[in-house]
């Protein structure tokens, strides 16, 4: 587990560190040669480092990685975009015993350090930056290594500033930043890797990056002497005339997943039978009354018969009406166990009322829009969404008391305080059908065991499992982002389950 930090938080941390642990030189000197030692170690000696440095601090490591190239033999210059400023940064380049250079010289054998600006960045780059952003990611050069962060990428929200440098790797200092995996922060931090420089955290409740180790003790021990009645049920609510595939995508996440559960059920409109049944025999079919036009009716009967599921998923490709917002709120007013409402559900509760998630209820209930549908039912703009999406995902789970799984390129997953973040994935999912493979993983992984303390984690587990996959299929299956299909994903769930466990 990492942690991922927004620029004031980590402005915070680095106070406290300095405050009670290391001079801000002692820190400024351990990045450098973190760097450095880096570098050494993955690169040969035949390269030219051209390190660009800024007026701060970052232009402050820039210099020691610099000082530490030249001391041990390596070709390298120092180009000022902004001359030094701060003491560390001035008192670092008087150690550098080399002049800096007037001219940038690149090459293919060059490899480029971006040590311009630092998590600090917080307004439009301009000039003479946005000239030498434009001449950096146009000249053919082997690498462009960026410290911390790549310079014009906002570290809070991952935004471009106008203009910014595209790094092959960034070396994120101390702690990931919010801006590596945000918006624009994929794009402009190709690969992001964390070095340890002794920077202290005085609390635990960032924003967390899990990993597979993180879920690992999730898959508890199945005993011999059990049966399908003691791993529950997992429904599938959805489905309508025009949409029968997104009920049939969720449904094959979670069964392909082989995650334990002992009954997996579509419950849909009764006319759509004649295609869900001949899917497969291991799937329960119950079909519910529906109008004449393919859409749900809402009738209590039906509902009460899906009240005994461990994990009810309801929206997907199931439309909006007044219907099926009449079933959420029966549900939210007599289901006991966990709700997930996806898709249309979400476009139902914006149309006709969120305020019902207010209501008193027994179940736990997770939504899991993508940012335009948390637009609807949040009243906020997308731009206002993108640029603070941590404050205004913490108010809304806050709010209703419920767990939001945000989906974005990175997706947030937040109950009130309590957060994690999914970085893996790739633009393959981009595509149709994603989001409702998600809502099938998500089902999947409630269901592992009956802790109720670990929700959020299993939670946290779909998205792992979904981006976890399309990354598999890019780098080891060879299907490319274009090829790439919400379909394939399932043909690799079996591999990221057996990274996880084995």
């Amino acid at each position: 587990m990492n942690y991922c930090l927004s620029a004031s938080e980590m402005k915070e941390v680095d106070n406290y560190t300095i405050a009670n642990f290391s001079s801000s030189l002692d820190l400024m000197e351990n990045a450098g040669r973190s760097i450095y030692e880096f570098l050494i170690k993955n690169f040969s000696r035949g390269f030219y480092y051209l390190v660009l440095t800024g007026s701060g601090n970052n232009g402050g490591d820039g210099f020691v990685i610099a000082r530490y190239l030249l001391e041990n033999g390596y070709q390298v210059d120092v180009f000022e975009v902004s001359e030094a400023k701060s003491n560390d940064a001035l008192f670092n380049k008087r150690r550098y015993l080399k002049n800096t250079v007037k001219e940038l010289n690149i090459n293919r054998n060059t490899i480029i350090i971006d040590a311009i600006f630092g998590y600090g960045l917080n307004k439009e780059v301009e000039e003479p930056y946005l000239s030498i952003f434009k001449k950096v990611n146009e000249a053919e050069k082997y690498k462009v290594i960026s410290v911390d962060i790549a310079s014009g990428i906002s570290s809070s929200n991952g935004k471009k500033m106008g203009a910014a440098i595209k790094a092959d790797i960034t070396l994120a200092l101390g702690e990931y930043k919010l801006g590596h995996f945000l918006n624009d922060g994929k794009d402009y931090n190709k690969l992001s890797l964390r070095l340890d420089i002794g920077i202290k955290l005085n609390k635990s409740d960032y924003i967390r990056r899990l990993d597979k180790e993180d879920f690992k003790d999730l898959f508890v021990e199945r005993k011999e002497n059990s049966n399908k009645g003691t791993y529950g049920k997992v429904t599938l609510l959805g489905g309508m005339k025009n949409t029968p595939g997104a009920l049939i995508l969720a449904y094959k996440a979670y069964s392909s997943l082989r995650l334990g559960v002992g009954y997996s059920e579509l419950a849909f409109p009764s006319s759509l039978k004649f295609i869900y049944s001949s899917l497969t025999p291991e799937i329960i079919y119950h079909p519910l009354k529906d109008k004449k036009d393919g859409t749900l009716k809402f009738n209590k009967k039906d509902l009460e018969s899906l009240l005994s599921s461990k994990v009810i998923t309801l929206g997907m490709g199931i439309g909006v009406s007044k219907a099926i917002y009449k079933i959420i709120k029966y549900l939210l007013e007599n289901y006991k166990e966990t709700l997930i409402i996806d898709a249309d559900g979400l476009n139902t509760l914006a149309k006709y009322g969120v305020e019902v998630l207010k209501n008193t209820r027994n179940c736990d209930v997770i939504l899991t829009p993508h940012i335009k549908e948390f637009s609807r039912l949040s009243s906020l703009s997308v731009d206002e969404i993108k640029s603070k999406r941590i404050k205004y995902v913490k108010e809304f789970s806050y709010k209703y008391n419920i767990i939001i799984v945000l989906k974005d390129n990175s997706t947030i997953i937040c109950n009130k305080n309590d957060c994690y973040i999914n970085t893996n994935g790739n633009n393959g999912l981009a595509k149709g059908g994603s989001g409702d493979l998600l809502s099938g993983f998500i089902a999947g992984c409630i269901s592992l065991n009956q802790n109720k303390e670990d929700l959020l984690r299993k939670v946290a587990l779909g998205p792992y499992i979904l981006g976890r996959c399309a990354d598999i299929l890019k780098l080891h299956e060879k299907v490319n982002e274009y090829s790439m299909i919400a379909s394939d994903i399932v043909g690799v769930t079996n591999k990221v389950i057996n990274e996880i466990i084995i």
